[in-house]
């Protein structure tokens, strides 16, 4: 993809890093994140130098730091099994996000979707109660 961009020559930088050694990107440069299937990946050890909790951590940490106060994060993924969704949780809530998983379609096997949603600071967010839609 990072090919296709410079080929068509689109405005902006690209980047080429592994997220697991942490983002090299700015302080509080971001109002929000979105990832798509990519976090689950720091959980596996493809590599003999590859701890999936210290990859976890180098990479939460590292977005917490470059997300500014209020952002929100929001990252699918796909775990392997309840142990990994944990790890993944745990990770992002050491480093200060608050949050947590939220599982789409969880009765079902296909169309079961996982996203971890996450905040950085206090939520400006208060549920208030539901207002009554239709007088009585």
């Amino acid at each position: 993809m990072l090919d296709v961009a410079v080929e068509r020559e689109v405005e902006g930088d690209v980047l080429l890093s592994d997220m697991g050694q942490g983002l090299p990107l700015r302080q509080g440069i971001f109002d929000g994140a979105i990832s798509i299937s990519a976090v689950q990946w720091l959980c596996n050890a493809d590599k003999s130098s590859h701890e999936p909790r210290k990859r976890l951590k180098a990479f939460f940490e590292s977005l917490y730091r470059c997300l500014s106060r209020g952002a929100r994060a929001v990252l699918q993924a796909y775990p392997e099994n309840a142990a990994q969704a944990e790890m993944m949780v745990a990770a992002a809530m050491k480093v200060g996000f608050s949050g947590g998983l939220v599982v789409d379609y969880p009765h079902s096997t296909r169309a079961k979707k996982f996203f971890l949603v996450l905040m950085v600071g206090p939520s400006s967010y208060i549920p208030q109660k539901p207002k009554q839609a239709y007088g009585r």
